[in-house]
């Protein structure tokens, strides 16, 4: 057999395993054997984690067969699933995927019957321009936050899941959907994307926040600034594209982008976005060392310790 033919057999397995084999049911195998920890679903989402992260950063979309990394920013099909986690090349994985049928061995479905887990899909009921609830107000203040820090931005958001009735604060985001953050709950509902706010009346920067909390963080300890901002929602979602954006509109403006990214102390996401941003936007400015100096992860983790202790900001 020539190098042409081994190629298009190679290919058209490929294709094969990526149609055929359930990529969620992979996952589940890989939590079988404790290579990660199931943190749930999300909306039409499933997150996986490894142990030291407090909150999952893969995420799997069952219909479309594909995973994502949020932390690390990268992703792909169930072949590039057994590249990583299982270290093989290209030709191994394949070899991997058409060879052992255990690989999925009844995962997905196994795993939801031992655990009694149903599946139900996510309605949005109602949307109220005000954070008014009081869990959700006691929330924002066991962050160190005041209603004003969300104000003109978040929504209170009603959805169901099921039966169950939930409720939360709601960033809304580039995909006409929700960055949700609750005592209880975080993530999208309605799809992911950025979220964008232009803060005062007159802009001096733009802005680039991981997440929600971290953006009314920092509208708590600048109040009286200037800028617009941009909030990743995840930092998976700071794309090539987007960086481009963001440069054009820099320019543009003639207005500095400044970044106030994780510390990454439950991994390297919030690092890699630092050093992508900086790569792909002319002039941005790496601004968390006011609390990354300080061993704090976030901006969130400096005013919770800055109300608790004599922290001098640095700027």
């Amino acid at each position: 057999m020539n190098t042409k033919t081994n190629y298009a057999v190679l290919t058209a397995e490929a294709a094969r395993i990526k149609s055929e084999i359930s990529l969620l049911d992979y996952f589940f195998k890989l939590e079988s054997i404790g290579t990660l920890r199931y943190d749930g679903k999300k909306g039409k989402e499933y997150f996986f984690g490894f142990d030291h992260q407090k909150t999952g950063s893969i995420s799997i979309k069952d219909k479309d067969n594909v995973w994502y990394d949020h932390a690390l920013g990268e992703g792909g099909d169930i072949i590039k699933a057994v590249q990583k986690f299982e270290n093989k090349s290209f030709v191994e994985a394949i070899r991997r995927l058409s060879n052992n049928t255990d690989i999925v061995a009844d995962g997905y479905q196994a795993f939801f019957k031992k655990n009694g887990e149903t599946e139900y899909n996510i309605e949005i009921k109602k949307v109220l321009d005000k954070v008014q609830h009081p869990a959700l107000i006691g929330y924002l203040q066991s962050r160190g936050l005041d209603l004003k820090d969300v104000a003109g931005a978040a929504k209170e958001v009603h959805w169901t899941n099921g039966e169950d009735n939930y409720f939360g604060i709601g960033f809304p985001n580039s995909s006409n959907g929700y960055a949700v953050r609750s005592k209880v709950y975080k993530g999208n509902l309605n799809g992911g994307g950025i979220s964008t706010f232009t803060i005062g009346n007159n802009p001096q920067s733009i802005k680039l926040f991981e997440g929600s909390m971290d953006f009314a963080s920092y509208r708590h300890l600048y109040p009286d600034e200037s800028y617009n901002a941009i909030l990743l929602n995840g930092t998976g979602n700071l794309t090539k594209v987007l960086c481009e954006k963001i440069n054009a509109k820099s320019i543009e403006k003639s207005i500095p982008v400044h970044l106030y990214f994780d510390n990454g102390r439950d991994g390297v996401g919030g690092k890699h976005a630092t050093q992508k941003a900086i790569e792909l936007v002319k002039g941005a400015i790496d601004k968390s060392s006011f609390y990354a100096d300080k061993g704090l992860n976030d901006i969130n983790d400096f005013l919770v310790n800055q109300q608790t202790a004599d922290f001098k900001i640095k700027r």
